[in-house]
């Protein structure tokens, strides 16, 4: 049997498209056949990532929203629906990090990553989940990270939404399987994007979580390197295509091993 992923036909909505993780999803969709609409609050990035798009010859469509206020969520699954006619693949990769330590924390950066990494995901996943009930139909996709499972210094707010993440993706996946939908979660772990490298600040920061620190990032990446985006791209790949019909409610560590040591 010949493994092929082909999406043509298909429509799918990618939130945090601007850069990174999301970006790159973006392209390997478009670049599977799938038509796309992308979103994030930072149009310039997403301008971007729409060319990179249209120079692919993939059919994509950008909109604006800030996922974390219902109206436009839920503005943005009526605005693929409009555009396209269905959704069949939502790819939540929408997300922040402030790294802070716990005592620390304020109230702000508390409630704005758990508002764009947990709210923002719970928004789409339901303005998207019901128009996949229509069809009884649909691949839904939530980025968490492999520190929704274990604990990382100075991220609890952060830590916190991902691991909220991983179990709201299996609440829905239990309460969507008779519709027809997935819902599965992918943790990244180390990934090599702008998000890591603001928070790193310092490429010997970015050495530190290669090789690991008890002080601050624990054990390392045994494979010995950041993933690439479009590492994490192809898993998304995977759990979007036909290949993955009898898989729901489960979570795809993509992080070189770090979650075994």
């Amino acid at each position: 049997m010949s493994f092929e992923i082909d999406f043509s036909g298909k429509v799918a909505v990618v939130t945090g498209a601007a850069r990174g993780i999301g970006r790159a999803v973006a392209i390997a969709l478009a670049d599977a056949g799938a038509k796309v609409v992308i979103t994030d609050i930072a149009v310039e990035g997403l301008n971007a990532s729409k060319n990179k798009i249209d120079k692919i010859g993939g059919e994509c469509r950008t909109h604006q929203a800030d996922i974390t206020v219902k109206e436009q969520a839920f503005g943005l699954i009526e605005e693929a629906q409009r555009s396209f006619g269905r959704i069949d693949i939502l790819v939540n990769c929408a997300g922040i990090l402030r790294a802070v330590s716990f005592l620390e924390t304020s109230e702000e950066d508390w409630d704005a990553t758990l508002d764009v990494n947990l709210k923002g995901t719970f928004l789409c996943c339901q303005a998207a989940a019901r128009h996949m009930v229509q069809h009884r139909a649909g691949k839904i996709i939530n980025l968490a990270s492999n520190a929704g499972k274990v604990p990382r210094m100075n991220n609890s707010s952060y830590c916190a939404s991902k691991a909220g993440v991983i179990l709201l993706t299996r609440v829905m996946a239990l309460e969507l399987a008779k519709y027809g939908i997935t819902v599965n979660a992918l943790c990244p772990g180390g990934t090599d994007t702008e998000m890591i490298r603001i928070q790193a600040g310092d490429p010997k920061v970015l050495d530190k979580i290669i090789r690991g620190d008890l002080d601050t990032y624990r054990a390392g990446i045994p494979t010995g390197r950041l993933a690439r985006p479009e590492e994490q791209a192809y898993m998304v790949l995977y759990m979007a295509s036909e290949y993955a019909n009898h898989i729901t409610g489960q979570t795809f560590f993509v992080d070189g091993g770090q979650t075994m040591v």
